[in-house]
């Protein structure tokens, strides 16, 4: 999908089809965690001092509960 992904989410059996940038924080968490969950603080630090992005836009927040909801950010 170009520079983007697709995201499957086993327990649901829903779909979500990721931006190159969405692809970019996913891809960038998960190297984060070292496959583990990563904590919503560590996910906005990195969000914003790796990837300098501004995590309460509401793109991204949007995308940091889609990742919460799908594991790759814990509680």
């Amino acid at each position: 999908m170009d520079d983007g992904g697709i995201l499957f989410d086993e327990t649901t059996w829903k779909t979500h089809i990721l931006t190159a940038s969405a692809a970019l924080v996913y891809e960038t968490l998960i190297e984060q965690g070292g496959g583990n969950a990563v904590t919503m603080d560590e996910a906005a630090q990195v969000v914003r001092d790796t990837l300098d992005l501004d995590p309460e836009t509401p793109d991204i927040a949007q995308l940091l509960a889609m990742l919460t909801t799908l594991g790759v950010i814990r509680r």
